[in-house]
């Protein structure tokens, strides 16, 4: 005596039983939900349901010259389910502070009432809840993590997952001021911090190795030290990284020995 229908199935036709008297006519109240219909004759409920509606409880009064009975039975109608919920594309590499192209997903079945995902998207980024669409800037680095989106209606749901990364801006416009140095075995250079722009560097490094005896300071790029062995004049490239690519500017060195002096015959 209870049915959970989906809109648009036909449901199985269900016919009373009865003690008693023959039952001569059959009615209901409420009316049952569009598309489903009781057999005046027999008592029975069939029919197709053309509409979603919550569920509720419809009273069936069988009656002939001698009286009524009656009997309750419930109903139900959801929608026809989600179905084929798909992103595309599904994998995005998104720069901090840089909008995404907003993308709509396509869906099949019953149309969609409510949209959520797991876990949050990146900071910055957001679903729209009429349309499961995702768009926003994205406001932090963030490493790749898969996001599952849900579709749901009365009829069930369905899920997607989309794959996002969050990069940096990265390093742009590395320089040294001056980028030229001529310094002398045993006496302490003055240090040298580069100027950047772009993103926040996260990784320093240097090709070939500096003279020995200097160094680079990995946290701010600056070189420093007191070279211990005199080396020829060389060009060293310094490299400036983080998530979002990198950035290089060339210094060049050489390292002189100690002058002569206090020449006596």
């Amino acid at each position: 005596n209870s049915f959970t229908l989906t809109k648009g199935t036909a449901m199985t036709t269900v016919t009373p039983t009865n003690s008693g008297g023959t039952v001569t006519s059959y009615s209901v109240s409420p009316s049952l939900p569009t598309g489903l219909s009781l057999d005046t004759s027999t008592g029975a409920i069939s029919g197709t349901p053309t509409a979603v509606t919550s569920s509720a409880t419809y009273t069936v009064t069988a009656t002939n010259t001698g009286g009524s009975t009656t009997a309750d039975v419930t109903i139900v109608v959801n929608d026809v389910a989600p179905s084929s919920l798909t992103y595309s594309p599904n994998s995005f590499t998104l720069t901090k502070g840089t909008a995404m192209t907003t993308v709509t997903p396509t869906i099949s079945g019953g149309p969609v009432t409510s949209w959520s995902v797991s876990p949050s998207l990146p900071s910055g980024l957001s679903l729209d809840s009429s349309t499961g669409a995702i768009s926003g800037t994205p406001s932090a680095v963030t490493s790749s993590a898969t996001y599952t989106v849900t579709a749901t209606n009365t009829g069930g749901s369905t899920t997607a997952d989309v794959t996002i990364v969050v990069k940096d801006v990265a390093p742009s416009s590395l320089t040294y001021s001056p980028n030229s140095f001529t310094l002398t075995k045993g006496t302490a250079m003055t240090t040298v911090t580069p100027t950047a722009s772009g993103g926040a560097i996260t990784t320093w490094a240097v090709s070939p190795s500096l003279p020995s005896g200097l160094s680079l300071d990995s946290s701010t790029g600056a070189i420093s030290g007191t070279p211990t062995a005199v080396t020829s004049s060389a060009t060293y490239t310094v490299t400036a990284s983080n998530t979002g690519g990198r950035t290089t500017a060339d210094v060049t060195i050489v390292v002189n020995d100690v002058a002569p002096s206090s020449l006596t015959y």
